[in-house]
């Protein structure tokens, strides 16, 4: 690579300084649409002059900030305001951390640039400790950006939903350079859900990883596999037409679609300013690639004065003319360069009620508001102006969207596509408005192939050819894929090119989004052909030869999620009490959307007349404005009493929907008698806690239910995501088929089998060990305990298992077994039959260390087995101890090296003021024991400090 005289030498004086370079405004954009999840911002720099020979990277330093500058920190859209504070720090032995403040858009927040730290085809590890100031809880997310403008690519490392009391959170991931693109390379921090949240962060790393690494040049090209069928395409930006990112490009494809670059935002940011992505389109052409044109009108990414001013629509006629006017200059500028263009993106609502009204299931975008109902048909009108124009074109019109498999959405579209082009034949006969389809295809492993195979189906008996337009398919979760789960994953793409293989007459092209997991949008579930160091998967060979790989390697999973409701009451307040301890989590994170929000944890209890179930969300922003309960910020419930999986719902079977304010729903209206519910909300974040009486059934151990939770996030009137702990299909309000399995567990032997007694502190400090006392409660006599098999789990990331200690003299730890990771295993023996455990107390103490921040972890004794001296062994309930890790306090308020009654006084000025009040960012830093209030617990702390 070579690079101007000017752009090396501000390169180097950065990094020797410790300054950021010359940045330039960058253009204005929305944040990333649901479907397509990419987060984007433009900051510009220097111009290129005289070139020079490539520098050496420079070694890269840790940012701390204790040298009380900005570290070369700027703000991406330079209207942020960086502060160096002592109010906040993660670094060891430190006082200092960077506060970022004055944020106005979802992709603001601080940057670094990198490009003299990195050697081109190397990987890197970037963490960054973050601590979110306000709003109560939102998403912050590490990222890296490569080349600068039209050309430049976004890759997401991390990112995490945190809430206020979650104290310091590390966020971190690797990404391997494989092109520079113009010399431009940054790191930043943003929050794709909070365009005003403001935070710390400290403690920035940027540590060389493996060296370059070259493509399997050996494998069989995608393209040619399926040359007689259909195109294989991918995304691309400029900084992928280079290096070892082109040769897996042009390997395995014969089309790329501009992930970025054709927006509104980045074409015309500003009225009758124009930023055109010749390079891209004529760099693909000059390598064999064909181009497909992304997007012309959206309602993401699109800037605001197209279609408002001051926050109002504009007049039909305003907003129509800047629609056509974009659209007709666009196109004509591309002309015949590209093959396809689609026209309008995601106009339609998720999971619409009445799917053959399609004018009712638009989605209220702020091209809807201005323009009206017909604002579809006026951008088809428009292209297809253009084209008649210039009939030596051929370059097909497209309607794209996503959640293409949901079959009310699907036929949603099928009926406006239906009645757009009917309406257009009246006056053109024989010819189309909407030539195509696009079926952005963004999938999980738990994704149906029937459902898509129904809406392929219906969108080609509409005469209009398909192409899958951004394919992808989660698997797994932070950036690790099971073995088990690959399997899943290349099955189920295995699945979908057999498919699209039958049907291939009538398939114009497929594209992936994103060439490999690590520069993929939904990069933490590993959702591409190619991991991070652009070798293939399984998931390659499912797609190159689906009946082989189908036939070879049959699905591992696919069976209903799994569950267990322990018999226990506890009290239905909202609040987490001790019964909810002995429940098994059941995570609520399987996205029926493109869109990745809110998400959470369920638990379930049950008595000899009802289930209890507990929901905790975590969310960024709560919203019921829309009048439909199922729009709203809820959480939902499906109970099928006799788990029949009948694919319509019987008489037993209900669907309870519980919003954060604890207004409650039902399907059918009848299941409402005996149903009680309560709801706390903590900032963003709500907890349910329901009670639903079983009549139906007489609850016994071993019975298993139909069961599933269900999690809506709203978002300015709008359903944008659904989280579910089984169902991917989005359908069960109407098939409890989809629903997982609950096993009521728990009560034989109930009042005669010891219960485990688990004790230890609700809250620790990070680093600093603790301990946990095991116990057993309502031993008998006669039960003669005298060995024990304990399984505790925990999560790694925040706890480390330290050491077993026997707190009988006349019981040993025989044995512990660590060698999974979050997992440890004890046997425990009693020292003769004389040493039977026969009455109740602790017996033992096992030593934790936290390692990182949490507002709530805890550790499980997921597996307890008992035997007496016959060898007779009973199971008993599981159990569980829940607590929070914080950072030690310093409690030295006034910041002179002592605890004195100086910091007494701070805090009792501050006392009463709690993490909602607007200033709080003053205060923040005298609630010692981080639960977001000033209070007496605070004022204590420090008096125990002054007195020691």
């Amino acid at each position: 690579m070579r690079r101007t005289f000017k752009q090396t030498i501000s390169r180097l004086l950065a990094a020797a300084l410790l300054i950021p370079a010359v940045w330039v405004a960058p253009i204005a954009e929305s944040a990333a649409s649901a479907a397509s999840g990419r987060s984007i911002a433009k900051p510009t720099s220097v111009t290129h002059d005289v070139e020079v020979a490539e520098a050496s990277a420079v070694s890269f330093d840790a940012i701390n900030f204790e040298n009380q500058t900005t570290g070369g920190f700027a703000g991406r859209a330079g209207t942020e305001t960086l502060t160096v504070t002592n109010e906040a720090n993660h670094t060891e032995g430190g006082s200092y951390a960077l506060k970022v403040e004055g944020r106005t858009q979802t992709w603001n927040g601080p940057a670094l640039r990198v490009e003299t730290f990195v050697e081109q085809g190397y990987e890197y590890k970037i963490s960054a400790w973050v601590k979110l100031i306000s709003p109560a809880s939102s998403q912050l997310q590490l990222s890296t950006q490569i080349g600068q403008g039209s050309g430049a690519s976004y890759n997401s490392l991390q990112g995490k939903t945190i809430s206020q009391g979650d104290g310091w959170v590390l966020l971190e991931g690797t990404y391997r350079y494989t092109s520079l693109g113009d010399g431009f390379a940054t790191i930043y921090v943003e929050s794709s859900s909070a365009a005003a949240a403001s935070f710390y962060i400290d403690d920035i790393r940027l540590e060389r990883g493996s060296a370059p690494i070259a493509i399997q040049k050996d494998l069989k090209p995608i393209k040619e596999a399926y040359q007689p069928d259909f195109l294989i395409g991918n995304v691309a930006s400029a900084a992928d037409l280079s290096g070892v990112k082109l040769e897996l490009l042009k390997h395995h494809h014969n089309v790329i679609t501009a992930e970025n670059a054709m927006k509104p935002d980045a074409t015309q940011p500003t009225k009758g300013n124009f930023t055109w992505s010749d390079q891209l389109v004529d760099g693909a052409l000059a390598q064999g690639l064909s181009v497909h044109g992304h997007v012309l009108v959206w309602h993401q990414q699109t800037p605001a004065w197209m279609n408002t001013a001051n926050g109002s629509p504009l007049s039909r006629e305003e907003a129509l003319a800047n629609m056509r006017t974009h659209i007709k200059t666009v196109m004509e500028h591309y002309g015949d360069r590209l093959i396809s263009w689609d026209v309008v993106n995601e106009a339609m609502n998720d999971n619409p009620s009445n799917p053959s009204n399609w004018k009712a299931a638009l989605r209220q975008s702020d091209w809807y508001k201005a323009i009206g109902e017909d604002y579809v048909e006026q951008a088809f009108l428009a292209a297809r102006e253009v084209l008649d124009a210039h009939p030596e074109w051929d370059i097909k019109l497209y309607y794209n969207d996503y959640n293409d498999d949901n079959q009310n959405k699907a036929q949603a579209i099928y009926s406006m596509v239906k009645e757009l082009n009917e309406k257009y034949a009246l006056t053109h006969p024989g010819k189309r408005l909407v030539d195509g389809i696009g079926m952005q295809a963004h999938y999980s492993v738990n994704t149906n192939p029937n459902n898509v195979k129904l809406s392929l189906e219906k969108f080609i008996s509409l005469g209009v050819e398909v192409s899958v337009t951004e394919l992808d398919i989660q698997a797994g979760s932070d950036g690790v894929l099971t073995e088990e789960q690959a399997i899943d994953q290349a099955y189920l793409y295995a699945q979908l090119f057999q498919l699209y293989g039958e049907h291939a007459e009538h398939i114009a092209r497929v594209t992936f989004w994103g060439l490999t997991d690590a520069t993929s949008w939904r990069s933490a579930n590993n959702p591409l052909l190619f991991d991070k160091d652009l070798q293939a998967k399984p998931a390659y060979y499912g797609v190159i030869d689906p009946a082989k790989f189908i036939e070879e390697h049959p699905p591992t999973s696919g069976s209903a999620n799994q569950g267990t409701a322990v018999f226990a009451k506890p009290v239905v307040d909202g609040a987490v009490d001790e019964a909810w301890s002995q429940a098994q989590p059941m995570p609520v994170n399987r996205y029926q959307t493109a869109w990745q929000g809110a998400a959470g944890t369920a638990k379930a209890l049950w008595d000899d007349q009802n289930l209890y179930v507990l929901v905790q969300v975590k969310d960024t922003q709560l919203d019921k404005t829309n009048v439909n309960a199922w729009e709203q910020d809820s959480v939902e419930i499906f109970v099928d009493p006799n788990n029949a999986k009948t694919s319509s719902y019987q008489e037993d079977d209900g669907q309870y929907r519980v919003n954060f304010d604890n207004e409650i729903s039902f399907n059918p209206a009848s299941i409402a008698d005996g149903f009680f519910s309560a709801v706390q909300k903590s900032g963003t974040n709500y907890t349910v806690e329901v009670k639903i009486p079983l009549t139906s059934l007489s609850p016994a151990d071993g019975k298993k239910l139909g069961f599933d939770v269900q999690i809506n996030d709203a978002k300015d009137g709008i359903r944008q995501s659904i989280a579910a702990w089984n169902d991917a299909t989005g359908t069960g309000y109407m098939d409890p088929s989809v629903f997982g399995e609950l096993t009521l567990t728990g009560k034989t032997g109930h009042a005669d089998v010891p219960a485990v007694a688990l004790s230890g502190p609700a809250q620790v400090f990070t680093g600093h060990p603790f301990e946990l006392t095991y116990g057993l409660t309502k031993v008998k006599a006669d039960n003669g305990i005298l060995a024990q098999d304990l399984t505790f789990t925990y999560d790694p990331e925040k706890l480390q298992f330290v050491t077993a200690t026997s707190l009988d003299d006349a019981i040993d730890v025989i044995g512990v077994n660590e060698d999974t990771a979050g997992k440890v295993r004890i046997l425990l023996a009693s020292k003769g039959s004389d040493n039977a455990v026969t009455a109740e107390g602790a017996l033992l103490k096992l030593e934790w260390k936290p390692l990182r921040p949490a507002a709530s972890t805890g550790i499980q004794l997921a597996q307890a087995e008992l035997a007496n001296g016959e060898g007779k062994e009973v199971e008993l309930a599981a159990a569980g101890h829940t607590l929070r890790i914080v950072d030690q306090p310093s409690g030295d308020l006034n910041n002179d090296g002592r605890y004195s009654i100086g910091d007494l006084a701070m805090a009792a000025s501050a006392y009463g003021k709690k993490a909602g009040d607007p200033d709080w960012s003053q205060y923040s830093k005298m609630d010692l024991n981080h639960d977001g209030l000033i209070d007496i617990v605070d004022l204590s702390a420090i008096a125990s400090l002054i007195l020691q």
